[in-house]
């Protein structure tokens, strides 16, 4: 084990791992030498962290990083979990003990990504959160649940509408107050803006249209389509064997210098 000494004389606990801490100086902490990532750990600088951060959790209540400006950019985050979390489980990654922001996002881990956590056999499911807590912390929310949708919808529906759909029937994490949103850069009401990867055809042009959907024009190629859609028939147009994926349109910003 190592330590990480502060002026006033409180100590850290570090677990080993193969990653070598060499004794230095930051600010109010002093670290002496050993082999060591952070379980628990109290920081008053980003600089402390190498490019990897390794945590585990063994009962959820853990705060692996607790820092008034975390940097996650550039980092990777490694994440192992030792108990059996219940329903509606928050797990508490970097929580700033100030009003700084965490900077960046881990090189593993975006923001309003679905992670899969295992133990003793059985799979869970979180979702990244970078504004939660009190708005500047990273939290992972409970989203296990996906066995509500259809096989089709888990393989072919890209996961940040998989979260828009469960927003819209309340499924975990939006079952209860949370700022979490998601990644759907064009909505109009119930209807996002996707694009439609497959053999399309004039069958899946009339089903989008049927289903409420309206297909933007001069988007259609042989093999992609992009079109307004509302979530309700998502997992509809997913079943079709026509259809290989669908995801959130990104549309192209163009910028116009009069001179």
């Amino acid at each position: 084990m190592a330590e990480a000494l502060n002026e006033m004389g409180s100590v850290g606990v570090f677990r080993r791992t193969g990653m070598k801490l060499k004794p230095k100086t930051f600010s109010h902490f002093r670290v002496f030498g050993g082999i060591a990532t952070a379980v628990v750990l109290v920081v008053s600088t980003p600089h402390l962290f190498a490019d990897d951060l390794n945590i585990t959790y063994v009962t959820g209540a853990e705060v692996p990083v607790s820092s008034n400006g975390f940097t996650a950019m550039g980092k990777k985050i490694n994440i192992t979990l030792n108990f059996a979390p219940a329903p509606s489980t928050q797990l508490m990654v970097v929580q700033n003990t100030g009003t700084g922001i965490i900077r960046g996002t881990f090189t593993n881990l975006a923001q309003g990504q679905t992670i899969t956590l295992t133990y003793a056999g059985l799979t869970h499911r979180f979702v990244a959160n970078y504004h939660g807590g009190n708005g500047n912390d990273l939290v992972l929310l409970w989203t296990t649940g996906e066995e509500l949708l259809s096989q089709a919808a888990k393989d072919k529906l890209d996961g940040q509408i998989i979260l828009a759909l469960k927003k819209s029937r309340g499924q975990a994490p939006f079952d209860k107050a949370t700022s979490l949103e998601p990644n759907i850069p064009v909505k109009d009401g119930d209807r996002v803006l996707v694009d439609i990867e497959g053999s399309v055809s004039k069958a899946l042009r009339d089903q989008v249209t049927l289903s409420g959907g309206t297909v933007v024009n001069d988007s259609t190629t042989a093999t992609t389509l992009r079109a307004m859609v509302p979530l309700s028939q998502m997992e509809a147009l997913a079943k079709r064997s026509d259809v290989s994926f669908i995801s959130p349109a990104k549309p192209a910003v163009i910028s116009k210098i009069v001179p």
